[in-house]
């Protein structure tokens, strides 16, 4: 189904303007469906809470907690209510202003896949655990390409204390872009030094909460759990203005149902129960709803990232995401392929667009290979180009006097051609007609003089970035008090 915008003209009784494509799963009745199950089933069976502090809250407003169980039985009231106090509108503010990404339901914005344990290094074709340089030059990489507009915690800084990665990948993410980086913060006792960083990378030294350059990704853990540790350190920086993107990684067939409509509904369920606790706790923090599951390959029982059922399950759940009116994250770009082939497009390719054409905010799974595990930056250059793709899909088609160009056709005539027309060179420069950066196009001789692969053009793009970008740079003396912060967490870990 399509959409018409933009200003109108008027010509032979049709109303010109822009269609817009837009892709539509559910009708009201099948939304109003999963909503009304997934209500029932936060009343009835319940979701587990292991924060004190969390249930109190809950008990307060009319939950129903079971203290030897620690489940609790949420009402309809309480998550209407939060779905009602959410902001429906988030900034993810950069540290560079003209990078900031605001998701209010007008565009999809790109961001890194996460978080691998290993890359397939560009430069040696070796597979290894990744490191924290590795995460520095996804930063980079994709800082440099316009598509990609929001950062994620990529790859694990396995180099690193395990202690402290996510303040040493947090380090590195903004030291490798002036984007909005979203990372993990999983450990309470991290708090209070993420945001002393957070303050060191900001202009003045001081956490800008209506500007927030940073936000983390919470995981529910399915089915129908919540981890204390991480739940608490979600609160704490909810309370400083921190985004959260509340993210459920429910598995069809594992740790939820292997129906695509069972896992659709415990899905939502385990969302809209952490939004009722966070609301609780911060009453109008800005939550980003996350429109995925994913699913066990029954062969092997190993995470699967792509396929038919990623892009049901990507649809009904951002639908369900966008008819509450939450800004929405989803998944496309991924692949299961442990290589670059061809099954990395026939993945990622259909369920980005897919994603894109459903309205998400936000469209995670640039860069990496292997379910999610493996960081291959040339992959990150070649999902550039299919955002470029999507972006262009929902530009849709101009339909008016202006476009269908009857003048310039009159002016050409039977036999002639466009190629000289004025209008030909204003259209394409105006985006008409997308021309690709790295895929290729042209004669057969062409490709074949050039003598590149597009995996080849890709690297060579990587190595060009590598060497030739430079990345926001953090404010005089962030670098240093950024190193001090975390050698005192690591000395009071020590301590401990």
């Amino acid at each position: 189904m399509s959409g018409i915008s933009g200003n109108a003209a008027r010509s032979g009784g049709y109303v010109g303007g822009v269609l817009r494509p837009h892709l539509s799963m559910l009708d009201a009745a099948a939304i109003e469906y999963v909503h009304e199950q997934s209500l029932r089933l936060l009343a009835e069976v319940g979701v587990r809470v292991p924060l004190a502090r969390a249930q109190t809250l809950l008990k307060d407003a009319g939950a129903v907690v079971d203290d030897e169980t620690q489940i609790v039985r949420f009402p309809r009231d309480l998550i209407e209510s939060a779905i009602a106090r959410a902001p429906k509108t988030v900034l993810l503010a950069a540290r560079d202003p003209q990078k900031d990404a605001l998701l209010d339901h007008t565009r999809s914005f790109a961001t890194h896949d996460g978080m691998g344990a290993m890359c397939l290094d560009h430069r040696s074709g070796e597979r290894r655990p990744s490191t924290a340089r590795d995460l520095l030059e996804a930063m980079t990489v994709a800082d440099a390409l316009d598509e990609i507009g929001v950062l994620w915690y990529t790859a694990y800084p396995c180099d690193e204390e395990p202690r402290l990665q996510s303040l040493r990948g947090l380090q590195s993410m903004l030291a490798g872009s002036g984007k909005h980086v979203q990372g993990e913060v999983t450990d309470p006792a991290h708090v209070p030094y993420v945001m002393d960083i957070l303050a060191a990378a900001n202009p003045g030294g001081v956490w800008q909460a209506e500007r927030p350059i940073f936000s983390i990704v919470y995981c529910p853990v399915s089915p129908l759990q919540h981890d204390a540790e991480s739940l608490e350190a979600a609160i704490l920086l909810a309370e400083q203005g921190v985004p959260i993107t509340v993210y459920s990684l429910a598995i069809a067939g594992a740790t939820a149902p292997i129906t695509q409509a069972g896992t659709t509904v415990q899905t939502n369920a385990e969302e809209l129960a952490a939004f009722a606790i966070l609301q609780l706790a911060v009453p109008g923090c800005p939550l980003v709803y996350v429109g995925n599951a994913g699913i066990m390959d029954m062969r092997t029982s190993t995470y699967t990232s792509a396929g038919p059922e990623e892009i049901l399950l990507n649809l009904a759940l951002t639908e369900m995401g966008r008819h509450y009116g939450f800004p929405v994250l989803s998944c496309g770009l991924s692949s299961d392929a442990k290589e670059l082939c061809v099954q990395v497009g026939s993945d990622g390719g259909p369920m980005a667009f897919c994603t894109i054409l459903a309205g998400a905010d936000l469209l995670t799974g640039a860069g990496m290979l292997d379910s999610a595990q493996l960081l291959y930056l040339p992959k990150l250059v070649l999902d550039a180009e299919l955002v470029r793709q999507g972006q262009r899909l929902t530009a849709g088609l101009a339909l008016d006097d202006e476009h269908v160009m009857l003048d310039v056709t009159r002016r050409v005539g039977p036999g002639g051609h466009f190629l000289a027309a004025r209008e030909t060179r204003r259209f394409l420069r105006n985006g008409e007609l997308q021309l690709p950066h790295v895929f290729v196009r042209g004669s057969y001789d062409g490709w074949l003089a050039d003598g590149r692969s597009e995996s080849q053009r890709a690297t060579e793009k990587v190595d060009e970035i590598l060497a030739t970008h430079h990345p926001l740079p953090l404010p005089d003396g962030a670098a240093q008090r950024i190193e001090e912060i975390i050698a005192a967490a690591g000395e009071e870990k020590t301590a401990e």
